[in-house]
């Protein structure tokens, strides 16, 4: 599977694929992963690409990404040049990071939302396996009912 994530400094992207590598190697799937956020800072430009059981590097041209991850709406354009088909985006909106501050108490649940989303379009992992990486985390109840959250 080729993963891009698109996200904005301070909005968790990097912690996203970790979480995601993380799942992977506990499936025993080999991961390859880089980060661009050079001098990006808060606010700023993050991208992640990912390979997940292929490959030996984890570059990906545009066109090739089976899915992108997209943490803000603003990135959309840049996403879909990313993505063999359109329906690989999955997009983090507005309103849902509104219903995510408001439902928990904290838009860094959203992470969790997402990966919900995510879920539900690949076929790699399990639910369990996902939740089980969701209980190491400081607040895992909330995180898991997120994530659950984002697969209605």
């Amino acid at each position: 599977m080729k993963l891009s994530i698109l996200g904005v400094g301070g909005m968790g992207a990097i912690s996203l694929s970790k979480l995601i590598a993380q799942i992977a190697i506990d499936k025993n799937l080999p991961v390859k992963s880089t980060e661009i956020h050079g001098m990006a800072k808060k606010g700023g430009l993050v991208e992640i690409y990912m390979k997940i059981n292929e490959g030996v590097s984890p570059y990906i041209s545009q066109r090739e990404s089976d899915f992108c991850i997209i943490l803000d709406e603003l990135y959309l354009d840049y996403g879909t040049v990313l993505v063999k088909e359109k329906h690989g985006l999955i997009v983090l909106k507005k309103d849902e990071k509104e219903m995510i501050a408001s439902e928990f108490g904290d838009v860094r649940f959203a992470n969790s939302f997402i990966l919900g989303k995510f879920f539900k379009k690949q076929e790699i992992f399990d639910k369990k396996s996902i939740i089980d990486a969701l209980k190491a985390f400081k607040r895992p109840k909330e995180n898991i009912k997120a994530f659950e959250r984002g697969l209605e």
